[in-house]
């Protein structure tokens, strides 16, 4: 079975491209509200005010983590 796969970005080259480096945010994004099994209505609201506060999910999660760490 022969593939024809375009690789535009191996782990070692230069900087990933920038469509591709969404790609792979998005994925991981996606990847770590999967693992959380929070419900679909609390996923969505990270996903908007992440979007709106131009960061990642997992950027968004982070700093909500650590304000709340140190305010313990």
């Amino acid at each position: 079975m022969k593939s024809n796969l375009n690789i535009i970005w191996k782990k070692g080259d230069d900087a990933m491209p920038e469509h591709a480096k969404h790609v792979v945010e998005a994925a991981q994004n996606e990847l770590l509200l999967k693992t959380l099994q929070i419900p679909s209505e609390i996923a969505d609201l990270l996903r908007y005010y992440a979007d709106k506060n131009a960061q990642t999910v997992n950027d968004y999660i982070s700093a909500i983590l650590v304000e709340h760490m140190t305010t313990v």
